[in-house]
């Protein structure tokens, strides 16, 4: 087994993120640090992750790829040393001892399945239900996290469920999933890839699930504020590229299934309170653009939204 763990402007969190791993009651193999910091310059986190075990090695990107990129990169890596399953790790994720078994056990336990996750805690809040799965509707693109802010302990949560797909904060994926259908798609940059990523594998036959008694604790937003332009923009330009890749290979205009999507994240924009109104509707406005335009990745419009 590899993990993965991506940094990004975050090297306290990637630290205790590492450290979490190594104590897994599952001996992970390989710990690879993606780092997506512009510099290739080792600094203080690199020194400190050299430390912990001669499994963690450190790629450095010099740049920032963006989730997938960087994701795919460390991917790439870990299928190159022989790993069968290959665990997914955003930088501020607290992953528990006895989790990544049981995510395991949930992989091998579920028919067809090739993509598990856990059930997510706010670390802020460790009582509260962040996500145990996702659930999308192709018909009209809405997207929602499973459970999302109830109470665990009012909460019952089958040991395995099947869900459209996981987090990908946290996620576990078998080699054969790769083989499949290739990495997460780099179009994407930040947002919605991996929902992307566990349609494309049920398309596939892999079905995602979710290990009721596998806990994460997730703080969230670090990179990226939760309310902040470019957050905003990703939110929207990838929501309808999602749209239109779930939607049966139809041809995608702006209509009837684009248009609540487009209304959804104007409304999300207007409640926010990171950055000034303007610029939160213009970031929506600009990812609907790009949408529309056919840029995606992380074009110039991208970068200079992105801290």
């Amino acid at each position: 087994m590899a993990a993965i763990v991506l940094n990004f402007q975050t090297p306290d969190d990637t630290l205790l993120a590492v450290k979490a791993l190594l104590a897994s009651d599952r001996p992970i193999d390989h710990v690879i640090v993606v780092n997506n910091a512009p510099s290739e310059t080792p600094g203080a986190l690199h020194r400190a992750l050299a430390t912990l075990s001669p499994t963690v090695t450190v790629l450095h990107m010099g740049a920032n790829l963006g989730f997938s990129g960087g994701m795919n990169a460390g991917i790439r890596v870990a299928i190159g040393r022989g790993a069968d399953r290959i665990l997914l790790v955003n930088s501020d994720v607290i992953v528990p001892p006895d989790c990544v078994e049981r995510l395991e056990a949930a992989l091998d336990g579920a028919a067809r399945a090739g993509i598990t996750g856990p059930t997510m805690l706010a670390r802020t809040d460790p009582g509260r239900i962040v996500s145990s799965g996702i659930g999308y509707s192709s018909a009209i693109g809405r997207m929602r996290h499973h459970g999302f802010g109830a109470l665990l302990a009012e909460t019952t949560l089958p040991p395995s469920s099947t869900v459209d797909a996981v987090s990908g904060c946290v996620m576990l994926v078998a080699r054969e999933v790769f083989e499949a259908i290739g990495p997460l798609d780099d179009d994407y940059f930040f947002s919605f890839e991996d929902v992307d990523f566990c349609l494309r594998a049920k398309q596939a036959g892999f079905a995602s699930v979710v290990a009721g008694d596998a806990f994460v604790y997730h703080e969230g937003n670090r990179s990226i504020g939760h309310d902040a332009p470019g957050r905003l923009y990703f939110a929207a330009r990838n929501h309808l590229l999602l749209a239109r890749r779930a939607g049966n290979g139809s041809v995608f205009v702006f209509g009837v299934r684009a248009m609540p999507i487009v209304a959804f994240n104007v409304a999300h924009a207007l409640r926010a309170e990171g950055g000034s109104l303007p610029a939160r509707l213009k970031a929506v406005a600009l990812g609907v653009r790009d949408y529309a335009l056919g840029r995606f990745g992380a074009g110039a419009e991208a970068r200079r939204l992105t801290p």
